[in-house]
């Protein structure tokens, strides 16, 4: 017998070399032929509608569940509250890794609401404002210049900074609140349902479980200038100021409406 070299030839001649070898071989050879036959014959005759089922992109709806991260029943996720002496410029920052995101959820996007001391952080309060001007039973006071900014640079907020809907800044001399907002979750058009194109649901859902989004801290800058009115009223020479955050959750589902 001439030296074992390790081809495949080698190898052959080896298990057909005996008789005994080939009597177990050789069956085992036809079997695998034979299965690999009717595999082959059973993916291509019988399964070829699932085959264009899986390769052939679909329509879906993604539609959103909403809600707000609220751990205390009052609609809100942060509220804040503090007194502001006359030309005070305050950063307060509220930490989004402190709140608790329900599972399956992502962050779409954050409201903050800046409400002057007049309002008394609630609607309806007594009293009103005609021309930049509080008139209440206590007296009558020039509403203050107050201005709000969602601080950017150097933000550890995992956001959208340059989406058409955002909010970033705003001022208001007329006793009336603040209104920001920043988009979290990339192409997130808050409510609205979205139509996509593809081979099955979770690839159809997959722009929209991508964590990260809406991690970090909401740092919100409010400026205050105080303004006495020469009214009857007593002298203003502070603000109280309230901060109410909203951490807008969404949970996305996909229906299948074309295939």
């Amino acid at each position: 017998m001439s030296d074992f070299d390790g081809s495949l030839s080698a190898i052959m001649a080896n298990l057909l070399h005996e008789n005994r070898t080939k009597t177990a071989f050789i069956p085992c050879i036809l079997a695998s032929a034979l299965i690999f036959s009717y595999t082959s014959a059973d993916l291509v005759l019988n399964q070829t509608d699932l085959v264009e089922y899986v390769k052939t992109d679909k329509s879906w709806e993604i539609s959103f569940e909403n809600n707000i991260v609220d751990d205390d029943g009052d609609n809100l996720t942060f509220d804040f509250n503090d007194i502001w002496a006359d030309g005070d410029v305050k950063v307060i920052d509220f930490f989004l890794d402190e709140i608790p995101v329900n599972e399956g959820y992502f962050v779409g996007y954050i409201d903050v609401k800046i409400i002057p001391e007049e309002c008394n952080g609630v609607d309806g309060s007594e009293g009103q404002c005609e021309n930049g001007i509080w008139l209440s039973d206590g007296g009558e006071w020039e509403c203050d210049s107050i201005s709000a900014t969602l601080l950017g640079d150097n933000s550890s907020l995992s956001g959208q900074w340059f989406d058409a809907g955002n909010t970033l800044s705003g001022s208001d001399s007329d006793c009336e609140p603040i209104y920001l907002r920043i988009v979290t979750y990339p192409e997130y058009n808050l409510h609205e349902t979205v139509n996509q194109t593809a081979v099955n649901e979770f690839q159809a859902l997959s722009p929209w479980i991508n964590d990260g989004w809406g991690d970090g801290v909401v740092s919100v800058q409010v400026n205050l200038d105080v303004n006495s009115y020469g009214g009857w009223g007593p002298m203003d020479d502070s603000e109280e100021i309230t901060i109410q955050v909203s951490v807008h959750q969404f949970r996305p589902s996909a229906i299948l409406i074309s295939e």
